[in-house]
Formats: structure tokens, C-alpha cells, sequence
């Protein structure tokens, strides 16, 4: 007897909608069953012989398809029903799957068991298996505008993607182990499969988004993100809402539903990031173990560029961004297991070029006895101009001067003795503003001063001190005492002086004398001299006049 047509039967409204996830009775992998069954939706009017014919290389095909699905003499086959089809048996193009991001070096196995690493662009063939390792994911984009992101410490076997001969799309994925998250943007037509098997169960998906975790060889998780999940294992079924997740343990029935983690808090990221890496704190949320972050370059996260994970508290750290705008996307995973949805998408912004200038000379906390310094920076060709800052505090919150410059340089006006701050900023032509430089630091150190020594050694017989207030930061002192005023022609000179003070313990002639004196410093900077100051000896603070005068005296006597 020849098949008959098609039955048209009430369906369930929510039939399309819903992910289906059937739970296998045996561990069996894919690979190593006899045959690979592929699904084929049943259409209103229509029987075997006529599937056979639109999808099969032979008409006869029809009699394998009714063995497989048991069925016998009329062969009634309902509306909207599936029926299972033995791969070979199909008219199908084979297509590929593309590698649009990946992290670190993972593997592909082909059909030859011969292992290959990944690139970006690469394609996945039907038959061969990604594998990642360590912190790795892969990243693939199938015809149609669907994706699988295939997370750490994965192996996911493609074991078919091709097209049907009414065009339609039909894929299976097995995972052997790791994580893997499928996302389909528009709602599958009828006879549009895109299924991911692990060794316990089957989910299917129709517009919608689910993450399935091979835990252990034992324990699965199913996550819905979006619609709705239909679970059935060990005899019973529940449902599965968004927001929701499953865990199934081989030959037992699946769990309560179990709320995910509610979404966490978005951290507080900055406008503009100037400098890598970027750095910060994961939230602390009640319950959570770790938390989970994503970096993409698309709002929808398809293209992921970084992922990385930290103990509630701790800081990520994302130091593998080149400068461009980003989306940042977070997840909170519980003691149990769960992830929730994310949180996001967060606008990331980074431009580290150019970066902060650098400055050249002088060199960081000097001391300067001149009050007027030069300091310089290195050129850039991206600078439209510069904008500096000059501080008596660290915190440039007591500002001496701010202006802008085109120049690589700038010299301050005479500055007062004290500490002082300096800073730069460049700024592009677009408005683009670095961040400024790390602070330079100096001190200009106050000379020393001498007042008028006008001075008497009468009544002294420890001769005459000179003396100068002291100054801070000061190991010692230098003094010269001369004839003239630009000291050349020296009567004494001291360079050992600890003390602000110097005693001429020898006698002096009479007259003008010049006197000026320096500081060194405890590093060994030595001030310039001060300009010279007069003292003047009277004539009878010395005994030397005296005695030249009765020395004339004498002399004139011999003369007459």
C-alpha cells in the first residue's frame, strides 16, 4: 500500500516558539553511532513518496524513511510532524561555518584526524571538530545570520551544515565537553533545524537563545536567555521560562526549575579610556561565585574579542584592546553553577594614541638655585598644541600658572624659593585629550643673603665674626673675603664651613674688603655666590697702621 498523505492535526500555538530539548537514554556520541538522522518537517498535503522525491536522491528513499520511523501500512504521517531521515539518503548542498573572532591559538580536527590551528576567516567544515583550551573561544558565523560562541575548554564537533533542496538550513553540532551558547536572530521556518547535541541531550532552537554546558561527562546545564524551553527526562517534562535553567544527570530526571542569577550591576566605566590596561573591580552580588565578562565589537555581542572571569571583588583587568569602541557585556555565575543573563551591552571607549607626553629634562626632583627653569618634552606630530600646568602642590589644586603652547617647551617666570609641579597635556586637532604627563618636580632653594658688615674689632681680641642666617636643606657653607670686588684678589677663602658664621682671627689693614658666601646642599649642589657686600675696617681696629705710620716716621728722621 502507498503512503498516505498528510493528516492536518491541531499543534500546539507555542510549537514554534519553544526550544525543545529531549533527553537521550544512551551516552552514545554522535560520531560513533551507525547512521546520522537529520529532521524533516512534515508539510500539510503532502506523503512519503512526495518527501522522497523533493528531498532524496531516490523516490524509493521513501521505504527507508518509513523503516526508520516505524511506520507501517497506510503510512500516515501528520501535519507539522517530524520525521527522521538518514543522511546519505539526502539531496543537500554542504555548506560552511566562518571564524569571525577568536582568543588565543585553538585547534581544528579534520576528517583525517590531522589537527590544525585556527584563524580568523578560517572556514569549519561539516566533519571536523574545534577544540579549545585553556582560557581560548572560537567564535563561528553560519549562513542566515546564526552563531554559536564556543567558550573554554571546549570540543564541538559540526557534524553537519547544509542546505536542503527547498533551500532551507540544516545544522547539528555535538559537544563533547565546554560550553557553547547558539543565537538565531529571526524565527526558523518549519523545516529550518539548528541542534546541539551533548552525550545526554537534544535542544533544538527557533528564535530564540540558550546556552548548553557539558559540566562533566555526567551533568548538563540548559540556560534559557530568550523564550522558552520545553525539558523532558527520565519520564517527566517541565518547562523551562526565560530566565531559567535545568541541570540533567545521566538516567535521572531533570531538576526543579532554578531561577538564573539576577543580573548583575554594570560597573562604572569611564568615558574615554587613555591607557591599557583597563582596570576594574567586579561586582559583589550575594550568592555569586565568580563574574564573567565580555568584550565585543557589534551590540548584539555575535563578535567577541575578549571574555574573562573574577572572584566578586576582584579586578579585571583587559589589557589586549588596540584602540577603538567596544561593548562590554556581564554575567553573574552562582554556587550552583547557574549564569545569568547578561547585563549590557556598556559603551567601552579607548584611545591610548597618542599618549601622554614625556617629558625630557630637567630630571625629577632637583634643586635649582636659579628661579627661572626650561623644561622640555618630547615632540609629537599628532599635537595640535599642549596645554601645562604649574603647581606648588601635588594635586595641582594650587595653581601658579596653566597655558597652551605649540612649542615642545616652556620656562617659567622667576619663581620664589619652594617645591613646585609641572605637568603637560596634548591635545589632538580633533579635541582629543591625553592625559597629562606624569608630574615633574623641583625646588628652587632660597641664597644666601648677606647684610652690610660694617664692622669694628676694638675691645675684641678673638678677632672679627661674620655672620649669615642659616638655610634649610643646607650641609655647609663656602665664604671668600677679597680685595676687590670681583673677588680674584683673595685674603681668605673657606670651603669647609658647617656653620653659618666664619671668624677672621688675623689682623687687617684698614679699609674696603668684599665678602660673599654660598651654599652646598646635602646632595653637593652648590649655590651661586651672593653678590659681594662691603666691610670696612676702621683704623683703630688694627694694630698694622700704627705701626706703619711710626715706620714713615722713623724713616724721615733718617732721611734728615
Amino acid at each position: 500500500m502507498y503512503p498516505s498523505r498528510g493528516l492536518s492535526r491541531q499543534t500546539p500555538l507555542n510549537f514554534h516558539i519553544l526550544i525543545i530539548v529531549f533527553l537521550l537514554t544512551l551516552s552514545t556520541p554522535v560520531s560513533a553511532r551507525t547512521q546520522t538522522l537529520v529532521p524533516l518537517h512534515v508539510q500539510k498535503g503532502t506523503n512519503l513518496i512526495r518527501i522522497a522525491r523533493q528531498y532524496c536522491n531516490k523516490p524509493s528513499d521513501w521505504k527507508t524513511i518509513a523503516r526508520i520511523n516505524k511506520l507501517s501500512s497506510p503510512y500516515i504521517i501528520y501535519t507539522d510532524a517530524t520525521l527522521q531521515v538518514p543522511l546519505p539518503l539526502l539531496r543537500a548542498k554542504k555548506v560552511s561555518a566562518k571564524v569571525i573572532s577568536l582568543k588565543g591559538s585553538p585547534l581544528v580536527l579534520t576528517r583525517e584526524n590531522k589537527s590544525l590551528k585556527l584563524h580568523k576567516g578560517d572556514a569549519v567544515l561539516p566533519g571536523q571538530t574545534v577544540i579549545t583550551r585553556g582560557d581560548e573561544y572560537v567564535h563561528l558565523v553560519y549562513p542566515d545570520n546564526k552563531h554559536s560562541r564556543i567558550g573554554p575548554e571546549s570540543k564541538m564537533l559540526l557534524v553537519y551544515l547544509m542546505r536542503l533542496a527547498d533551500n532551507n538550513l540544516q545544522a547539528e553540532f555535538f559537544l563533547d565537553r565546554g560550553k557553547i551558547t547558539n543565537s538565531i536572530e529571526r524565527k526558523l521556518r518549519p523545516n529550518e533545524h539548528f541542534r546541539t547535541r551533548t552525550p545526554m541531550a537534544i535542544t533544538g532552537i527557533r528564535g530564540t537563545e540558550f546556552r548548553v554546558k557539558v559540566e562533566d561527562p555526567e551533568t548538563n546545564i540548559i540556560e534559557t536567555l530568550k523564550g522558552r524551553v520545553a525539558l523532558s527526562a527520565g519520564g517527566q517534562k517541565i518547562f523551562l521560562s526565560r530566565g531559567q535553567g535545568s541541570k540533567v544527570k545521566k538516567g535521572q530526571q531533570p531538576t526543579p526549575p532554578h531561577a538564573l542569577p539576577p543580573i548583575p550591576a554594570l560597573p562604572q566605566l569611564k568615558k574615554i579610556y587613555r591607557t591599557l590596561p583597563i582596570v576594574f573591580t567586579a561586582p559583589v552580588q550575594k550568592g555569586i561565585r565568580s563574574m564573567h565578562v565580555r568584550v565585543t565589537t557589534d551590540k548584539k555581542g555575535f563578535n567577541t574579542l575578549v571574555e574573562q572571569s573574577a572572584k566578586p571583588g576582584n579586578n579585571f583587568a583587559l589589557s589586549s584592546l588596540t584602540d577603538g569602541s567596544y561593548f562590554l557585556f556581564l554575567t553573574a555565575i552562582d554556587s550552583a553553577g547557574f549564569e545569568s543573563r547578561p547585563a549590557g551591552p556598556a559603551d567601552l571607549h579607548i584611545r591610548t594614541n597618542p599618549g601622554a607626553p614625556i617629558i625630557s629634562s630637567p630630571k625629577n626632583n632637583r634643586k635649582f638655585f636659579t628661579p627661572e627653569i626650561k623644561i622640555r618634552w618630547l615632540e609629537s606630530d599628532l599635537a595640535d598644541h599642549y596645554r601645562i600646568q604649574l603647581a606648588t602642590d601635588s594635586g595641582f589644586t594650587h595653581i601658579v600658572e596653566k597655558k597652551q603652547t605649540t612649542k615642545a617647551f616652556y620656562t617659567t617666570h622667576d619663581l620664589k624659593p619652594g617645591k613646585y609641579f609641572f605637568r603637560v597635556q596634548l591635545v589632538t586637532d580633533d579635541g582629543f585629550e591625553t592625559l597629562f604627563s606624569t608630574p615633574l618636580t623641583w625646588e628652587i632653594m632660597a641664597q644666601p643673603k648677606l647684610g652690610s658688615l660694617n664692622t669694628s674689632s676694638k675691645g675684641s681680641d678673638d678677632g672679627i665674626t661674620l655672620r649669615w642666617p642659616a638655610m634649610a636643606d643646607t650641609a655647609g657653607y663656602m665664604i671668600q673675603i677679597a680685595t676687590d670686588k670681583a673677588c680674584t684678589d683673595l685674603i681668605a677663602e673657606d670651603d669647609k664651613l658647617t656653620d653659618p658664621s666664619y671668624t677672621i682671627n688675623f689682623q687687617l689693614v684698614n679699609g674696603k674688603y668684599y665678602v660673599r658666601i654660598r651654599s652646598i646642599t646635602k646632595d653637593g649642589l652648590k649655590s651661586p655666590w651672593t653678590p659681594p657686600q662691603t666691610m670696612t675696617v676702621e683704623a683703630e681696629s688694627s694694630w698694622l697702621p700704627h705701626g706703619m705710620a711710626l715706620l714713615g716716621f722713623a724713616a724721615l728722621i733718617l732721611i734728615f
